[in-house]
């Protein structure tokens, strides 16, 4: 039955009908009643029925969810969410901007989301008016979305100090081919340091995580020269240096120091406390979503705003004084 014929059998508009369908408040009950219960007698209920859903729905687009520090933003997002009585709906771009994009052009024209979280975006970021975007991590060129923002330059900066008056002089760095970010963040601070950076002591990975580390670390220890301190780019790396380096009979901090650019637990059974740069997760979660919130409450300035949230070193007890 079309709309304009259960119109007539109810004796109302179209116009009426249809703001019965869509929850509109100006149609009395009675004439609610009426419709939906001829709707229901003639089988075309389900057929116009449009339902409000009363929470607001954000979605949360991230790269991936094997890595610790996806799945655990992802978990402090939705915590903050729920805090809001917002729903999330989480997305995988698999690293791609074109998947991210055609992501976010779904959820705006077809699901008419409420917001978006992007966390790590990737390449330019398409945005839409009408609905508020903010990313978490490496900043676009032309900010078009809000920004949180990291500052990872101080941490590193510190804990380099820190090695210098350890008497370190001869630092690597183990990652892998995804973990790009973290090597420039290591290689730039080294620089900026007045450090010099030797590729005999840099391994990076085609393997990830756990793999990642234990055979960047096997390739080390295969040289003739080796570094006194390690930086690994994330936590699973460390587990699997960490492994190596016990199986190869050497120790952690006796024989190598090691620095973790991470601070989630993937270690917590380890005896001593891995030295890191701390990522403060939930506080990069709880701005992104308090900024986005804004936005849907009418509160936060047209211009488009960056957070900047500095991580710290955590001294721990995996860095030896070799002076």
């Amino acid at each position: 039955m079309t709309m304009t014929k259960l119109a007539k059998l109810s004796g109302v508009s179209v116009s009426t009908v249809s703001k019965v369908f869509s929850g509109n408040p100006e149609i009395s009950e009675e004439t609610r009643n009426k419709v939906i219960a001829l709707a229901k007698q003639a089988g075309c209920f389900e057929k116009y029925f449009k339902p409000q859903y009363s929470k607001k729905q954000i979605a949360v687009i991230c790269p991936e969810l094997l890595g610790i520090h996806y799945s655990k933003l992802a978990t402090d997002i939705e915590k903050n969410f729920h805090k809001r009585s917002a729903t999330m709906l989480l997305s995988i771009s698999n690293f791609s901007a074109k998947t991210q994009n055609e992501l976010i052009e779904y959820y705006v024209n077809y699901l008419h989301i409420d917001g978006i979280i992007l966390i790590d975006p990737v390449g330019k970021i398409k945005s839409y008016t009408s609905v508020p975007i903010v990313a978490i991590g490496m900043k676009n060129e032309e900010q078009v979305v809000d920004y949180v923002n990291i500052d990872i330059n101080y941490a590193i900066d510190c804990s380099l100090e820190y090695l210098q008056k350890m008497g370190h002089q001869k630092i690597g760095f183990i990652g892998e081919t995804l973990a790009d970010n973290e090597y420039h963040y290591f290689l730039n601070a080294m620089r900026r340091n007045g450090l010099p950076v030797n590729e005999t002591y840099i391994e990076i990975s085609d393997k990830r995580f756990y793999d990642a580390g234990y055979y960047g670390m096997e390739s080390l220890l295969g040289k003739d020269d080796l570094p006194t301190v390690i930086y690994t780019a994330y936590s699973h790396i460390a587990v699997g240096v960490l492994q190596r380096i016990h199986e190869a009979g050497f120790k952690v901090p006796e024989d190598f120091s090691l620095i973790c650019m991470d601070d989630i637990q993937s270690v917590p059974y380890y005896p001593i406390r891995l030295s890191s740069i701390r990522m403060h997760l939930d506080d990069l979660a709880a701005i992104a979503v308090r900024i986005l919130f804004h936005h849907l409450e009418g509160e936060q300035p047209s211009a488009k705003q960056s957070v900047l949230v500095k991580r710290e070193f955590f001294m721990g007890e995996t860095i030896k004084n070799i002076q």
